[in-house]
């Protein structure tokens, strides 16, 4: 293979900006630890794109010191009853066949040398209870956006994360504050929603769960986090951050990544 999959179904990821500021994430923390190695953990790595951007940020701003610890079930999980379409019936389809699994494992091998990968498969409820309290400097959270599910997952990692760590997070298009995002009570397996008055989609459970737990978060194009400061939770300020895009990408994302760095003058 002369290079990671992420055609059709494998490489489905929201807008591509948000890879920027998760490696401008890891920048921000490599500047705070002067040189200690990094432990990173993230909940939900689909076919791996998540993990080769913390791999290459972690070898491109902390020299390659660093574990990363992978969560999925990597098995059927979407209510397509309540959560409708096509991509999403694609993704459930593959995850039957058990091919995003396979996919991940081949993926990976794409990862600089020198960064360990503990690999879990199960739910985050099941897994996260046994890992190490106070051991993890960044964890993002990307698994089931269902309301009670991301509540959970940002509970436990409050345990799991160091002072001075970050907890972040994808798709959080919407803050608290900005939508009534309280349908996510009442239909917890709810993923995707249209905000009438901002005509946005969003996801009301990652909205809800963020906004109790954090109040408004630190984000960037959907990507947001928070970070542990002397038991308080403040934002995260990635100004001067340098706008490195991951390399794992296919060609076409490349390109069309780079176009949207310079039309939001980030590039």
């Amino acid at each position: 293979m002369l290079g990671p999959n992420f055609e059709g179904v494998y490489g489905v990821t929201a807008n591509p900006l948000r890879l920027v500021f998760m490696m401008g994430a890891v920048w921000r923390l490599s500047k705070e630890v002067e040189g200690r190695s990094l432990n990173l953990l993230e909940i939900g790595s689909w076919c791996g794109s998540s993990a080769l951007t913390w791999g290459q940020a972690l070898d491109l701003y902390n020299k390659a010191k660093g574990d990363l610890t992978c969560v999925d079930p990597w098995a059927p999980f979407n209510d397509l009853a309540e959560n409708p379409g096509e991509i999403g019936a694609d993704m459930e389809q593959a995850l039957a066949r058990d091919e995003p699994f396979r996919v991940f494992q081949e993926n990976i091998k794409f990862l600089p040398k020198g960064i360990d990968v503990h690999i879990f498969r199960g739910r985050s409820s099941d897994i996260l209870p046994t890992l190490d309290r106070d051991s993890f400097d960044l964890i993002y959270i990307d698994g089931d956006h269902g309301y009670e599910t991301v509540s959970s997952d940002i509970e436990m990692s409050r345990a799991l994360i160091r002072e001075g760590g970050i907890i972040c997070g994808d798709d959080l298009e919407l803050q608290a504050h900005e939508c009534d995002a309280t349908i996510a009570r009442a239909r917890p397996t709810l993923d995707l929603f249209l905000d009438e008055p901002s005509q946005t989609h969003y996801h009301p459970g990652v909205t809800l769960a963020v906004g109790e737990n954090f109040g408004p978060a630190s984000s960037w194009y959907g990507f947001w986090a928070m970070q542990k400061k002397e038991g308080r939770w403040l934002r995260v300020n990635l100004d001067g951050m340098p706008p490195h895009i991951p390399t794992h990408l296919p060609a076409q994302s490349l390109i069309g990544l780079k176009a949207l760095l310079m039309e939001h003058g980030l590039l």
